[in-house]
């Protein structure tokens, strides 16, 4: 039984008042105060009332005593009960804190023999038990097999083709399901448990290494596991960290991790050998891969050993679950049991571990449920529901409270919108007064911003169909890609003319024809050059030679003027800048020597990011000063595109990277610089290669989860704002100005932390609708207008300062779950001018739903029109550490739940 000792007790008895003529007038006054823990099992014992020395006295006559027990208040969920027989208190039903954390028993004894009455008053204090009741977590949800999938006596929640180790890439053997096979070894003292955020934590113990399944390789050795410890690291197909893996020789190294000896697994000093693992998300929507491994020495040299392992989540028959779908599920009332922890989802009206406790109150539910994300132009109905409440009236309420539907004393009332239109977001709340005056509401916020996939239109109503890689745009419909035109992109370039849209015009000469896609001039047999000015002179007859001779002169005069002025133009349209951006190029890489890699300690692999002007690719880079390889991002100029402007910025973000990284260290919150490539063609730069993506895309995966579990995680993405305004300082202190800080061009590393990325390319590579083509001095260029300051919208001017205000639209972002801005009273992309005229209204960006107050005066206090005014860098990230929780002491206040 898991019953901690009592806290206290307090014992008011009065003296027993017996008379021959009133028998069951006799009362006892007792109270005991008694903590339990809220993960107590169905059936423990709580308290024995023989403990009580009235009972215990009574209980003793010598004549006998029989007692008919009743609690007669303080349960009305049934959470208690009693054994007459041995007058125990017990546990009747799962308990939970959150739901009842207190209950005030009152326990009447009735003396059978006498009709004597007994009144004892028992205060059951349940206590919180951390990770209890279990979470049910979507994301990793498990189906319900019907009882004839079972697979013999071997049913598991998830199952594996099997397991395979190797060294070096060379497989050394493939083995069967590595669960069934430690469930069936006896040797082998095997516990596995499930975590709500979908995660696993398993240990094994054992005297031998082929007990646990493990072989009896020379590299798990005594000289092969650095005195007798190995870490693996486990990562998924994307490199993504998925968890570690610990094997101990207890006998050499008895240092467990803090998780396997802080939770519920025993070890025993007999087992020497420990194989403990944490795995995270296990998703269920996918086939799940990983590969755990780890570098390191044997007498014969270094080794890589990988232990590679794939598994699919299967699910448990229903009311089972646990890895080996072994236990039973508690969930009452039609609640769904999860099969990896046995939580429970509760129906709208129960609560409580078991969602056995009634409970009334308001819900919003929406149909169709099955998306987080609504659509534009689709339908949805929300339906409100008042479970276990007597209804007196209902009504449905728009924004500041606007009625918009009233439904009288029924238990349900809907809403419709078929389909969603972008005018039609915002908040409805339902409320519920109950036939006893008591009022109940809930709220339902609707965001839809965007078309479902495929469809483009104000109200997304006309469908794209893009042809030949063409991107579908909520507004312009699709985007084709360079060489194609047409609606659907189903044409290719008029001829003359090339690349995106085809707006670009090349001038082959001779009738040659022009590709589509770079302009580039198709020459025809006989004819030469670059725009296919040179062909065969045809033969002439002497006369002509002899009359024109006189006036050739004149001819070549005129036609070298001609030409020049046509070749001029043509350059300039096609790709003139080139051979002046190599001179130019030229004196600055030799001032970066230091920093330059060789050719073959680089390994490209796949393409992770494209645009107009340039790519980034993933690739592998070998460091000899480390002696092992390490992902990178290799970002590089397309050759087609080597303009001025792409030369320009290609430039810059290699000399800003350069002054960053002067110490060869860097800053913890910049992306970190490995090198260039510069003697070789493509020319690429080199930087880490972030497995968690940019902070925008980890923000919406966040505001998927909120809708799901309710955490905000505020405290997380406020360390992401710490950290961008952290590396925003290191860039005011070199003098450095972004000019594109924004959640897209910041990336989270494997240790989760935000680094500031993008130097130069960024308004290429990452090309999206946050982006504006404006025409800047003659050239054009793509602008991210919402997160531009006043200044630089109106002047062109950037500044240290001008990045503080792209920091306070960032800080939105982060608050908003990665939300596009939207200025109210604006189109979703407004240009220059517009733009403008709000921003000198006054009009800023609103604060975001459940963002708190003192982190959206930080975020106003970044767009003071005068620059001046604005915090600094160092400033911000102050104000921001000061809203963390461990400061709250000292600043009730500013409290960030």
């Amino acid at each position: 039984m898991l019953l901690r000792a009592a806290v206290g007790a307090i014992f008011l008895l009065a003296e027993l008042l017996f008379s021959s003529q009133v028998h069951h007038n006799s009362l006892v006054l007792g109270e005991r105060v008694t903590e339990i823990p809220e993960d107590v099992s169905v059936g423990s014992t709580v308290v024995r009332l023989r403990d009580f020395p009235v009972v215990a006295s009574s209980a003793d006559d010598a004549n006998g005593t029989c007692w008919s027990v009743n609690i007669t208040t303080g349960d009305d969920w049934g959470r208690f009960g009693v054994r007459a027989e041995d007058l125990v208190l017990v546990v009747a039903a799962p308990l939970d804190y959150r739901t009842h954390s207190r209950y005030n028993l009152t326990v009447e004894l009735t003396n059978t023999g006498n009709n004597n009455v007994l009144y004892v008053t028992l205060v059951i204090v349940v206590i919180d038990v951390p990770e209890y009741p279990p979470f049910y977590n979507k994301r990793c949800e498990t189906p319900v097999l019907p009882d004839k999938d079972r697979d013999g006596d071997y049913t598991q929640v998830i199952s594996s083709d099997g397991h395979l180790f190797s060294i070096d890439g060379k497989i050394l053997g493939s083995y069967e399901d590595f669960l069934q096979n430690l469930q069936r070894n006896r040797a082998a003292n095997f516990v596995f448990n499930f975590k709500g955020e979908c995660s696993a934590r398993f240990v094994a113990r054992s005297r031998s290494l082929a007990a646990l399944g493990l072989g009896n390789y020379a590299l798990l050795s005594s000289k092969a596991h650095h005195q007798g410890r190995v870490e693996l690291e486990c990562r998924s197909r994307e490199r993504k960290s998925k968890g570690r893996i610990t094997i101990l020789d207890t006998t050499l190294d008895n240092d467990l991790p803090q998780w396997v000896r802080s939770g519920n697994f025993k070890i025993d000093e007999n087992d020497r050998y420990i194989f403990a693992g944490e795995l995270n998300e296990m998703w269920a929507t996918s086939s799940n891969w990983f590969r755990c491994g780890a570098n390191f020495l044997l007498q014969s040299g270094p080794v890589l050993f990988e232990w590679t392992f794939q598994y699919n989540i299967t699910g448990c028959p229903e009311g089972r679950y646990g890895l080996y779908c072994d236990k039973d599920c508690v969930c009452k009332n039609g609640a769904r049991c999860h099969g990896f922890n046995g939580a429970c989802k509760c129906h709208p009206g129960w609560r409580g571990r078991a969602c056995d406790i009634p409970w009334p109150g308001v819900v919003i539910v929406e149909t169709p449920g099955d998306s987080v994300v609504k659509y534009i132009g689709t339908n949805l109905t929300l339906t409100c529901l008042a479970p276990h409440i007597i209804v007196a009236n209902m009504t449905w309420a728009y924004q500041t409270g606007k009625v918009i539907a009233e439904g009288g004393t029924v238990k349900n009332s809907s809403i419709s919108f078929q389909p969603i239109l972008e005018s039609a977001n915002g908040k409805y709340s339902c409320m519920v007064q109950a036939e006893h005056g008591q009022l109940f509401n809930a709220t339902f916020i609707l965001n839809a911003s965007q078309c479902r996939p495929n469809y483009h239109g104000e109200n997304c109503s006309q469908v794209c169909d893009c042809e030949y890689g063409g991107t579908c745009d909520r507004w312009a419909g699709c985007l084709c890609p360079p060489g194609r035109r047409g609606d659907r992109c189903e044409h290719i370039c008029a001829p003359g003319t090339f690349g995106r849209d085809c707006r670009l015009r090349c001038y082959c000469e001779n009738n040659a024809l022009c590709d589509p896609v770079n302009g580039s001039c198709i020459c025809a047999e006989g004819q030469s050059g670059e725009f296919c000015q040179n062909t065969p002179r045809p033969e002439k007859n002497q006369v002509v030679v002899v009359v024109l001779s006189s006036v050739i002169p004149t001819i070549v005069l005129i036609a070298c003027i001609v030409t020049g002025v046509l070749v001029k133009r043509s350059r300039r349209s096609q790709r003139p800048e080139q051979p002046t951006a190599d001179l130019e190029m030229t004196p600055f890489i030799e001032t970066l020597s230091s920093w330059e890699i060789d050719r073959e300690d680089i390994h490209l692999e796949h393409m992770i990011g494209e645009g107009e002007f340039g790519h980034v690719v993933r690739a592998r880079l070998h460091v000899p000063d480390l002696g092992y390889e390490v992902l990178v991002a290799a970002k590089t100029i397309r050759p087609d595109r080597m303009t001025a402007s792409a030369v320009r910025d290609f430039r810059r973000e290699m000399d800003i990277l350069a002054r960053i990284h002067e110490d060869k260290e860097g800053h913890p919150n910049v992306v970190k610089l490995y090198g260039f490539l510069t003697k070789s063609e493509p020319q690429y730069i080199l930087v880490e290669y972030a497995s968690n993506e940019e902070l925008r895309r980890y923000l919406w995966s966040l505001r998927e989860q909120y809708k799901i579990t309710g955490d905000r995680k505020m405290l997380e993405r406020l360390g992401f704002a710490c950290d961008v305004a952290c590396g925003l300082a290191e860039l005011a202190r070199l003098k450095i100005v972004h000019r594109d800080i924004a959640a897209r061009n910041v990336v989270i590393s494997d240790r989760m932390v935000a680094k500031i990325s993008d130097f130069g390319l960024s308004r290429d590579v990452y090309v999206s609708s946050a982006y504006k083509r404006t025409n800047q001095g003659g050239e054009e260029e793509l602008l991210p207008l919402k997160w531009m300051a006043v200044e630089s919208l109106r002047d062109g001017v950037y500044t240290c300062e001008s990045d503080v205000w792209s920091y306070g639209v960032l800080l939105w972002e982060i608050a908003s779950f990665g939300e596009e801005p939207r200025y109210a009273g604006g189109p979703m992309h407004p240009d220059v001018c517009t733009l403008l005229e709000l921003l000198k209204k006054g009009v800023r960006l609103q604060q975001p739903e459940n963002c708190p107050l003192p982190v959206y005066r930080i975020i106003r206090s970044c767009w003071i029109v005068d620059p001046s005014k604005r915090p600094s860098a160092d400033e911000l990230l102050r104000k921001i550490d000061l809203l963390k929780p461990q400061r709250q002491a000292a600043h009730p206040g500013n409290h960030i739940p």
